[in-house]
């Protein structure tokens, strides 16, 4: 079944899990699906806004790009067919919206083998997987 358009769910914070999901994406695409990598970033709380510099949010923002372009090229992606950006919000929310606003056929994440916490817990790969408009792929990586 090919997939014309594909979201990369990714975390920065975590260059292994976010660089398998780019190859994992960049593979199911091929060379005619289109790739679109979403970081999501956290809200901050208002209060800390006063101890960060003025222009935190962009340079956070400048960061994650620079890093996700770094990536996207490592994995093949054509930049014709590679839309890379950020939003800010709930992981699960915005992948899931992001989705549906893209009319994606498959959302791409990577996710380290699950630990008892996380199964008790749960995380954000297990609430998109089970809150998903459209068909998930969880790429595996080993567990640290």
């Amino acid at each position: 079944m090919p997939y014309a358009t594909i979201i990369a769910a990714i975390d920065v914070h975590d260059p292994d899990l976010a660089r398998a999901a780019i190859a994992g994406a960049a593979e199911v695409a091929g060379t005619d699906g289109a790739v679109h990598i979403l970081y999501v970033r956290y809200y901050l709380p208002t209060r800390y806004s006063e101890l960060l510099a003025s222009d935190f949010d962009e340079r956070e923002e400048e960061d994650a790009l620079s890093d996700m372009q770094a990536w996207a090229a490592a994995a093949g992606l054509d930049p014709v067919r590679t839309q890379i950006f950020t939003r800010r919000g709930r992981v699960r929310d915005e992948v899931i919206i992001e989705a549906e606003r893209r009319k994606a056929d498959l959302i791409v994440l990577a996710s380290h083998q699950p630990s008892l916490s996380s199964r008790l817990l749960g995380s954000n790969a297990s609430a998109i997987v089970h809150q998903s408009p459209v068909s998930v792929l969880v790429v595996r990586t080993d567990a640290k």
